[in-house]
């Protein structure tokens, strides 16, 4: 359990009146959905958690909590309000027999890979087929101008002594041309074998125009249970391209000034690949009238049909990992009228059961009192959201920074930095202190921004270091 769901299941014990409102509006139940052949779930059912607006909900395999930022909403205009969901996968003794995976690493061996560059990207990739198990999948793709599937899917122990020697006999030349060859990568997990868990990884030093080729690749496969992630290798390659794969892929973003450290990246892959308890965690939430949404951080967020509804999908989680989900929203209600905000959270479990946790609605009431708006308040939440809205003003910031624009980058950061500052003197003390070392991070970060010139090597370093970690507190905490 996190720092911050502990304080808030702490208080629990001193706000049962809170407790008793979230409890009126609803019970939380958990229904199984169409099992696998592994047979039916038990029975669950989840019990209201503290704070000020807030339920839990565990399932075989997972548990979590949704909680809003707030209980009443100021009447006569709109009001931002935030829903924070925390999605953690149980962990399990790593003693476990672990689900067989199916791996493609999608290699660029473009000219601009020449040299030592290319070597320790061949050494890396080596590295982790001599850790594959037997039973495991593997798949290669190898892209410059053009892609070749190198190596089709198959099983690591048939196969891996072949894809050694020719993984070592690569060379480098032509242009980079990414969105062909990842796509390439997730058509070859078509014949992934049931039950397998399954990831694409991307490394690439360069960039090209079709980011939102890749994008879609990514968003699709992610729906179909297929995590991508992404590495960016040295200064040149395109940050917010490769970045935006890995959101989309609901996987790893990472930046390495050489190829060197590819070979700790794909170990990490490997870990994390190994350790997948939890696939396809997704969850809808109904949204009341008065209620809309402005934006999704962490999740694929999709409308519905009926526009009231909106469906976020999570990706695959490991032992122990957690996911983070923060929707902006605007909340328009009259006085004392109280709207209710609710959903259910959705995951598969790897060789298990497919499980649904129905969340009961939690009260939103508008109000003429300021005073009552603000004692309503869940410092916690909002706490997270205004970490998630910094790092995407971050984002922003580097974005601006990278195209020349000094200036806008500075005013960015340093709104960050305010709204920052203005989280941490009213933040319970468990969640203002990961945001004060944000904060420090920005403060660095700004620095670098002012010393060096954006194409600068230390620049290009800056900016991309700063997308990497902006990207990682986006979903996770």
């Amino acid at each position: 359990m996190s720092i911050r769901t502990w304080f808030r299941t702490a208080r629990v014990r001193h706000g049962l009146a809170a407790s008793a409102v979230v409890l009126a509006a609803g019970s939380l139940v958990l229904a199984r959905s169409a099992a696998s052949n592994q047979g039916p779930s038990s029975a669950f059912t989840a019990v209201a958690a503290s704070g000020s607006n807030s339920a839990s909900f565990s399932g075989p395999g997972a548990h979590g909590t949704f909680a809003l930022s707030h209980t009443k909403v100021l009447s006569g205009g709109e009001q931002r309000v935030f829903a924070e969901l925390i999605v953690e996968a149980d962990p399990v003794e790593q003693a476990r027999e672990r689900a067989p995976l199916s791996i493609v690493i999608v290699l660029d061996t473009s000219g601009s890979m020449a040299g030592e560059k290319l070597d320790q990207a061949k050494r890396s990739a080596v590295r982790l087929l001599r850790d594959l198990r037997d039973d495991d999948e593997i798949a290669f793709v190898r892209y410059s101008s053009d892609s070749e599937l190198l190596q089709p899917l198959a099983r690591a122990g048939r196969v891996r002594a072949d894809l050694i020697a020719r993984v070592l006999e690569l060379e480098s030349s032509g242009g980079t041309n990414i969105a062909p060859a990842l796509a390439q990568g997730v058509l070859a997990l078509a014949d992934a074998g049931k039950g397998r868990v399954r990831r694409v990884i991307l490394a690439s030093d360069g960039l090209d125009g079709t980011r939102a080729q890749s994008e879609q690749v990514a968003r699709e496969s992610a729906g179909r249970g297929i995590t991508t992630s992404s590495m960016g290798i040295g200064l040149d390659f395109d940050e917010a391209y490769m970045g935006a794969v890995a959101q989309a892929g609901r996987g790893n973003f990472a930046f390495v000034k050489d190829a060197s450290a590819l070979a700790t990246f794909l170990q990490r892959e490997l870990k994390e690949t190994a350790a997948t308890t939890i696939e396809s965690a997704s969850a809808r939430v109904k949204l009341p009238a008065g209620v809309r949404l402005v934006r999704a951080s962490g999740a694929d967020a999709r409308p519905l049909a009926s526009g009231a509804e909106v469906e976020l999908a999570l990706g695959s989680l490991f032992s122990g990992d957690e996911r983070r989900v923060i929707l902006e929203l605007a909340a328009s209600l009259d006085r004392d009228v109280t709207r209710a905000v609710e959903g259910q959270v959705s995951w598969s479990r790897v060789g298990g059961d497919a499980v649904q946790a129905r969340i009961a609605g939690l009260p939103l009431t508008g109000s003429t009192s300021a005073e009552a708006v603000e004692a309503g308040k869940d410092l916690a939440v909002l706490a997270d959201a205004m970490s998630v809205v910094a790092s995407r003003r971050q984002l922003e910031a580097a974005d601006a920074y990278q195209q020349g624009d000094v200036g806008r980058a500075q005013r960015l950061i340093d709104e960050s930095m305010n709204e920052l500052n203005a989280a941490v003197a009213s933040a319970p003390h468990a969640a203002a202190a990961p945001l004060r070392k944000q904060l420090m991070e920005y403060k660095a970060t700004q620095k670098e921004f002012l010393s060096a010139p954006p194409a600068s090597t230390a620049g290009k370093a800056a900016a991309k270091r700063a997308v990497e970690k902006d990207i990682s507190n986006l979903s996770r905490r």
